[in-house]
């Protein structure tokens, strides 16, 4: 009977040192008498004995800041990337830790000191020279990649994009645009140079004018079309300007009348190889006619 009384106690000793461990209310593999803390990939495990009165062991997890970025860090200039070698194949170094590879996605603040006449790259620690180009991905900044203007640019997995003046299509000037400091003109702003886009519309009996394609719009008039009719896609937005351009062909006079969503002066009537403008404003309700311009 003592024997079997000290198996039951020596048993009970055991299990109660043994350690469940559970991972999202799930047990990992079974009861054992120790729990092993493993640093991870950043991740740090600082573990202390807090002795017998409170007979306990107490373990603080922390990281690695040479790894993983604070909160502040990625903030303060984590992405800023400032070239100096005074040339267009601009290099690099990011000032919080080293790049190893470029992914699809990732953004930089790109600092140089040399303007981008033409072509030019981008090689960011030492990874390697990748290509810089417009939003559109394939024309060259040219002249929109000034030297003391940083620029924000994304990796499209192929080339560098600028996200900012630098449109696509053509080789434009940049544009320099702010806002005035005084007082009630915070919303008005002075540029030098603002260019509109420009739609060409195909010319048929009805014509849609899509009003969203840009302020200026464009048709020639064809001979075996005859008359037109111009509609507007929608009224605009109060105070937006729109230009159209309508140039007749050489064979006969063609008279082109404005349906939808405009109030004109009246039907247009041109004459053979002669070109005619009208200006429009909208009220957010219908476009009306400020002027016009015939025989140009």
């Amino acid at each position: 009977m003592k024997m079997l009384v000290l198996l039951v106690l020596l048993a009970c000793a055991a299990s109660a040192q043994s350690i469940i461990v559970q991972v999202g209310g799930r047990p990992v593999g079974n009861p054992r008498a120790a729990l092993n803390l493993n640093p991870g990939a950043g991740v740090l495990e600082a573990c202390t004995d807090d002795g017998a009165t409170a007979n306990r062991i107490t373990c603080t997890p922390s990281f690695n800041s040479s790894i993983i970025s604070t909160h502040d860090t990625v903030h303060t200039n984590e992405n800023f990337c400032t070239s100096t070698n005074g040339t267009t194949q601009y290099t690099c170094h990011l000032p919080y830790k080293a790049l190893t590879s470029y992914q699809t996605g990732m953004t930089f603040v790109l600092d140089t000191d040399a303007p981008c006449t033409a072509s030019c790259s981008l090689n960011i620690d030492s990874v390697g020279a990748v290509s810089i180009k417009r939003s559109d991905g394939k024309t060259d900044p040219g002249p929109a990649l000034a030297a003391g203007e940083p620029q924000w640019v994304f990796y499209d997995g192929n080339v560098f994009r600028l996200m900012g003046n630098g449109g696509g299509g053509g080789a434009p000037a940049p544009v320099t645009a702010y806002a005035r400091a005084a007082p009630g003109d915070a919303r008005d702003s002075i540029a030098r140079r603002f260019i509109a886009s420009m739609e060409t519309m195909t010319y048929a009996k009805s014509v849609m004018l899509e009003t969203t394609a840009g302020d200026l719009h464009k048709t020639t008039t064809s001979n075996g079309v005859g008359n037109a009719t111009i509609n507007a896609a929608t009224p605009g937005l109060p105070g937006q300007h729109m230009w159209i351009i309508i140039a007749n062909d050489q064979l006969s006079a063609k008279t082109v009348t404005f349906g939808s969503n405009f109030k004109s002066a009246g039907p247009l009537t041109g004459s053979p190889g002669k070109t005619a403008t009208l200006q429009f404003i909208s009220d957010g309700i219908v476009w009306y006619e400020v002027a016009r311009t015939t025989n140009l």
